[in-house]
């Protein structure tokens, strides 16, 4: 059994199948098999599972356009968007419920997603997403710019992009965000012990 999480590029029909079902049964979304096969797809797999993964996008199908972005809004924005360099589109992104709770699998995922950007995207990316918590993390990297916010299926809805060449700086960012998130829930919890041992104690030190 491996002890270390594994990341791998995905080409054989069996695991393109696999990380397919895995991300609709997590995001809900339903990505046409093609999409998959033309395109470069990333699984992060620990103990003999696959736990995470995304997609680059070589953005000839610019699928963050389709699934963030109105269809009345959506033909001027992919104008936009073509008019300029070529952007490689990170899309697909997952996690297990597990390696979301595990501080150091979800920092080992991240760091998988900045190597890959790094490695085999283009000089400019485009990303989209339905999560408020991402979007914030997404919107305190540098460079990066909020191309489009939308309301799509009672959920909000951003497109954001921005230069490759600071994606390792964004994710770096993001991580530290994390870590500072894993370390103040482990301080409250930590205070949460101190009270009950001695028996609901100092309550106004706790609720300030």
């Amino acid at each position: 059994m491996r002890l270390l999480p594994r990341f791998v590029q995905l080409s054989q029909a069996q695991d393109l199948n696999h990380f397919s079902s895995a991300y609709t049964e997590c995001s809900g979304f339903e990505v046409k098999r093609d999409y998959y096969e033309l395109n470069q797809v990333f699984a992060i797999y620990w103990r003999q599972r696959m736990l995470g993964g995304f997609v680059l996008g070589s953005g000839e199908t610019l699928r963050t356009l389709e699934v963030f972005v109105s269809e009345e809004q959506r033909a001027a924005l992919c104008d936009q968007v073509n008019s300029g360099l070529s952007h490689t589109e990170m899309c697909c992104f997952w996690m297990e419920p597990e390696a979301r709770k595990k501080a150091w699998l979800n920092f080992y995922v991240w760091a998988c997603v900045a190597y890959a950007l790094r490695f085999f995207g283009s000089q400019q990316l485009i990303f989209g997403t339905n999560s408020v918590r991402l979007a914030a993390l997404y919107s305190a990297t540098p460079k990066c710019v909020l191309l489009h916010a939308d309301y799509l299926n009672q959920k909000q809805t951003y497109v954001f992009t921005g230069p490759r060449k600071h994606c390792l700086l964004g994710v770096a960012q993001i991580l530290l965000y994390k870590l500072k998130r894993v370390l103040k829930i482990t301080h409250r919890r930590h205070l949460a012990k101190v009270f009950t041992a001695n028996g609901g104690c100092h309550k106004t030190f706790l609720s300030e």
